[in-house]
């Protein structure tokens, strides 16, 4: 009798996926933003004291933002960057499969050939699947790990267009032609659209260098003659007016908020409009915090 009441066995692999990496960098991250904003709250109300390390409360705040930010972020692009190399190299890879299937090698034969070459970043992929090939894995399984392990659209989409081809027969040679053709379309189409939009990302993060310029010339002219007059006239009276204290410190720290809004809003649209991926976004918006974290610390 079948067993109706039977419960899946759950795996950290099978709940959150197989990159686990990229969840151990996650944990890492969480765990140092937390550490650096409680001992940032901390010090902001005065219960320890971090200036014998040149940092207050606020400054161990933005190592905060950035260390969760930026581990995920950095991570995302190197693992993405490593994708499209591969995307780059493929259609070589897939007409060399085609010359092989022509002069009436099988599809193993030539997949085994090319992994003895050298295909960059690819390389590793096929002797992989070369591997699986001399296990005993079928064509279109090795094919199908493949693409899990790159993940991208247009790799998945090859790979059913393969398979297909190969379970209905015909022209192999052909189909893998096809398959390097399409490849090449799409790698067509994301350049085109990478230059359309890259100028819109260009106005963006000139922008923010605006506006950190404009928010630095008038700290150091307007605000910087309102504090001399401070120095000279605090607490006086100017008929019906009294020249009230303006906190250095403090009007410092609400012009690096506005910044930091600007940098971590710029980053995250910028790098999306020019890559079209929020992962990019978010490293361009730990660069741009970065960049307004020591203008502040040094310059304003």
């Amino acid at each position: 009798m079948k067993n109706v009441f039977k419960t899946k066995k759950y795996t950290f692999s099978n709940v959150y996926g197989s990159n686990i990496t990229f969840y151990i960098v996650i944990a890492l991250s969480s765990i140092i933003t937390i550490l650096l904003f409680t001992f940032g709250f901390f010090s902001l109300v005065g219960v320890i004291q971090t200036d014998q390390l040149g940092l207050n409360g606020f400054d161990l705040m933005v190592f905060g933002v950035l260390s969760g930010i930026g581990p995920a972020g950095f991570y995302t692009y190197l693992n993405t960057k490593k994708k499209k190399d591969i995307e780059y190299i493929l259609p070589d890879f897939l007409r060399e499969i085609s010359s092989s299937t022509a002069s009436g090698m099988t599809v193993f034969d030539a997949i085994d050939a090319s992994s003895k070459g050298d295909h960059g970043k690819l390389t590793k992929e096929i002797v992989r699947m070369s591997s699986q090939l001399s296990w005993g894995i079928p064509v279109q399984q090795a094919l199908n790990n493949f693409a899990k392990r790159i993940g991208t659209d247009s790799v998945k989409r090859m790979v059913i267009t393969i398979n297909k081809a190969l379970e209905i027969g015909g022209n192999t040679s052909a189909v893998f032609e096809a398959a390097a053709k399409e490849i090449d379309q799409t790698k067509r189409v994301e350049m085109q659209r990478l230059a359309e939009m890259s100028m819109y990302s260009i106005v963006i993060f000139v922008s923010f260098f605006v506006f950190l310029a404009v928010i630095l010339i008038i700290n150091k002219t307007i605000f910087q003659a309102m504090f001399d007059l401070q120095d000279q006239m605090a607490g006086q009276s100017i008929g019906n007016m009294q020249i009230a204290y303006i906190d250095q410190e403090l009007l410092k720290y609400t012009f690096f908020s506005f910044v930091m809004v600007q940098s971590i809003g710029g980053g995250l649209l910028g790098g999306f409009m020019m890559d079209g991926r929020l992962s990019s976004g978010v490293r361009f918006g730990f660069i741009l915090v970065l960049v307004s974290f020591f203008t502040f610390k040094f310059i304003f």
